[in-house]
């Protein structure tokens, strides 16, 4: 009988930490002073995480770094993640393997959209549910098998420099800089009634503020109320 492929958790293997640090501290200053490697990450994330994450697959497993799941002639063909849920007992679900090829190119042409279109006159609260857009979606495809976060926030930063605002001294692509306030709002985010998504945007968009400084680190009530 052929044996099932090994799941994966890249935070098993010796020395991730110290790896994952060094190779994320250095992405992150390349994000901000480069903007060919910024426009790079925006649209093939894949190859990001080949590069973030190939000596950490299991022997014989290399297309587990940069290929999307539901691929065709891969073995990422029917693996779907779940997440420990922080609302109820048990898990949730994200998107099926099937769909998230199409539905990532999709986010991708929409973040690039977001960020280039020369006739948008959006301001500063639209560009934050532009990021939020992005990020939650990001994260209810869950593209990879493992390491979705790190490049979920390389894209995040990627964007947000290329929009102009500066990245506060609370981000980090690794270790991760948030805890279960934005991991809840990614949740409800995710389970979320197909179509019912976007309601559920100015949440995560209010954590996601306190990553960015310029017109975000100013005084004000909520995200929501356009008072930047």
């Amino acid at each position: 009988m052929k044996s099932s492929p090994p799941k994966w958790q890249a935070h098993d293997a010796v020395d991730y930490d110290r790896t994952m640090g060094a190779q994320c501290g250095n992405l992150l200053n390349e994000i901000v002073t480069d903007s060919s490697r910024r426009r790079s990450i925006l649209t093939k994330p894949q190859e990001l995480h080949r590069e973030l994450f190939a000596s950490f697959v299991p022997p014989g497993f290399d297309e587990y770094a940069g290929t999307y799941r539901g691929t065709l002639g891969t073995l990422l063909v029917g693996r779907e993640t779940t997440s420990p849920s922080q609302l109820h007992n048990g898990s949730y679900a994200f998107c099926a393997s099937s769909d998230v090829p199409e539905r990532i190119e999709r986010l991708l042409d929409e973040t690039r959209g977001f960020l280039y279109d020369t006739n948008s006159k959006a301001n500063d609260y639209q560009n934050l549910l532009g990021l939020a857009y992005t990020f939650c979606w990001f994260g209810k495809i869950h593209p990879f098998l493992d390491g979705n976060g790190h490049v979920q926030r390389a894209i995040f930063a990627a964007m947000a420099t290329e929009f102009g605002y500066p990245l506060s001294a609370r981000f980090a692509i690794h270790p991760r800089p948030y805890d279960r306030l934005l991991a809840t709002a990614l949740e409800i985010f995710t389970r979320a009634p197909e179509g019912e998504e976007v309601q559920e945007l100015p949440l995560a968009a209010e954590y996601l503020a306190f990553f960015l400084d310029g017109p975000f680190n100013a005084p004000r009530k909520h995200v929501s109320g356009e008072s930047l």
